[in-house]
């Protein structure tokens, strides 16, 4: 008789509305980490799964892989989704690019971005 211990994975579902603001405001900062990345890119820059702020800053400023010891708080994808929601029901536009040949999510006040795909929902998993 084979035992295998059931598999207790569960897709997190709880959004928690102080991260979804932190997204928003990461997508909205004019810093360089504003480019949220949801998968590595093979070479050594891992997945985001963090936004970023300085320790003595209110503002997120971007997206990154690690906290980079400032504070740092890990997201999941129903929490990146509703960010999605929030920000294009704000106006804004979502933008599915590649730079460096690294595949991101930008956000933007035109309807147009120079080489990305306009994308209307947040639908990749990211909860590994």
């Amino acid at each position: 008789m084979i035992n295998i211990q059931k598999n207790n994975y569960v897709q997190p579902t709880e959004v928690r509305e102080e991260v979804v603001q932190g997204i928003c405001e990461a997508f909205l900062s004019p810093c360089c980490w504003h480019v949220f990345h949801p998968h590595n890119d093979g070479i050594g820059r891992g997945c985001h799964r963090y936004i970023v702020r300085h320790k003595k800053d209110k503002t997120f400023y971007g997206f990154h892989f690690t906290d980079l010891g400032e504070v740092g708080v890990k997201f999941n994808g129903a929490e990146m989704k509703r960010a999605f929601e929030e920000l294009l029901n704000a106006g804004y536009y979502m933008f599915r690019i590649y730079t460096t040949g690294w595949m991101g999510y930008v956000c933007s006040k035109t309807p147009f971005y120079e080489g990305g795909v306009k994308v209307t929902s947040f639908d990749e998993f990211i909860d590994y």
